[in-house]
C-alpha cells in the first residue's frame, strides 16, 4: 500500500466529501479520486460504498481508516517529538470550546499554562458545532457538553454547568411574575424556537407546567439573552456562571430561585491516539486541575 494513497484515502474518510479533500491536499478532486481507486486495487477491495448517496466507508474502508489513525497520529507524534529536540518552533495546541466558555473563561485562564510551557502554542476555535472539527483533525481536542459517542474518543470529565433563569427586576415586578403560569404572558428568550436550549429547566418543573413556555423570541448567542433579559426583553436562562456579577449587584434576578435546573456535564474530548501527544496531556492535566474553574463551577 502506497503511503500517498493511504495518507488521501485517510483524509478523505475524515472530511466525506471528495472536494473539500482535494482543496485540503492542494491536489486536484480527480487525483483524489485516482489514489483510492489505486489503493483499492492494490488491497483488492472496495473503500467507499458507491451506492450511498453520502460518502460512507465499507467494511473493509473502516478497518484501513482504524489503521491509518494509528500510523498517522504516531507519525505526526513523531513528527513532533523530533520538532521538540530541536527547541526552535513552538509546537501548537488546537483547541475547541463552547462559544461563551471559551471566550469568557478559558480564555482568562490560559496565559498561566502558556508561561508554564513556553515551548507551546494555542489556537482556539470557539463555536456551538465542534464534533466535526474533532473528527476531521481541525482541533486536537474539544471542550464540550453535548454528549458525544463517537468511537475511538476519549472523554474526560471537567466540571458541572449549572443553569438560571434571568429577569430584571423591574420586569418580575412589572409583569407580577410569582408562578410557572405566568410564564405564558411574556417573552422567553432562547437559543432556538424548539426551546431545546430550556430542556435543563423544563424537565425540572412538574409535567403539568412544562408547556408554560409559550412566547418565543430566539436570540442565538447567550451574550444576547443575558443583555435581552436586563433590557426587560423577556425571560431568560443561561449557565449561572456568565450571570454572577449581575446576580451579585441585582442586576438580574432568579425568578424561580426554588427551580433547579438539571447540570450539563462539560467533558474534554480528544481522539485516543491524540491522547498520547505530551502537548496535549500536559493541556488536559492543567485544565482538569485548574481552580478557578472549581470554583466558578461548584
Amino acid at each position: 500500500m502506497d503511503l500517498y494513497h493511504l495518507k488521501t484515502f485517510f483524509t478523505l474518510a475524515k472530511i466525506r466529501n471528495f472536494t473539500r479533500t482535494a482543496a485540503h491536499l492542494h491536489i486536484t478532486q480527480s487525483a483524489v479520486s485516482h489514489a483510492i481507486k489505486k489503493l483499492e486495487t492494490s488491497i483488492d477491495a472496495a473503500l467507499i460504498d458507491r451506492k450511498s448517496r453520502d460518502l460512507t466507508l465499507t467494511d473493509a474502508g473502516k478497518i484501513l481508516f482504524r489503521s491509518c489513525e494509528k500510523i498517522f497520529y504516531e507519525l505526526e507524534k513523531t513528527d513532533q517529538d523530533l520538532a521538540g529536540l530541536k527547541k526552535q518552533t513552538p509546537l501548537t495546541i488546537r483547541v475547541g470550546a463552547t462559544v461563551e466558555f471559551g471566550t469568557t473563561i478559558l480564555i482568562n485562564h490560559i496565559n498561566a499554562f502558556l508561561d508554564r510551557f513556553p515551548e507551546l502554542h494555542i489556537d482556539f476555535l470557539f463555536s456551538h458545532h465542534l464534533l466535526e472539527p474533532l473528527l476531521q483533525d481541525t482541533v486536537d481536542l474539544i471542550i464540550d457538553c453535548k454528549p458525544h459517542t463517537v468511537e475511538n474518543l476519549e472523554k474526560i470529565q471537567l466540571f458541572k454547568e449549572q443553569y438560571v433563569t434571568i429577569a430584571a427586576p423591574e420586569f418580575i415586578r412589572k409583569n407580577r411574575i410569582t408562578c410557572l403560569d405566568d410564564l405564558a404572558r411574556v417573552r422567553i428568550l432562547s437559543m432556538d424556537k424548539d426551546l431545546d436550549w430550556w430542556r435543563n429547566f423544563i424537565r425540572a418543573v412538574p409535567s403539568d407546567k412544562q408547556d408554560c413556555l409559550k412566547q418565543v423570541m430566539q436570540i442565538n448567542h447567550i451574550r444576547g439573552i443575558i443583555n435581552g433579559a436586563i433590557s426587560g426583553l423577556g425571560i431568560g436562562f443561561v449557565p449561572r456562571y456568565t450571570v454572577m456579577e449581575e446576580l451579585n449587584q441585582n442586576i438580574l434576578m432568579d425568578p424561580f430561585p426554588h427551580i433547579t435546573p438539571a447540570a450539563d456535564d462539560f467533558h474534554i474530548f480528544i481522539k485516543k491516539e491524540r491522547l498520547g501527544f505530551k502537548k496535549n496531556q500536559q493541556l488536559i492535566t492543567y485544565l482538569t486541575h485548574l481552580a478557578p474553574l472549581k470554583n466558578i463551577f461548584q
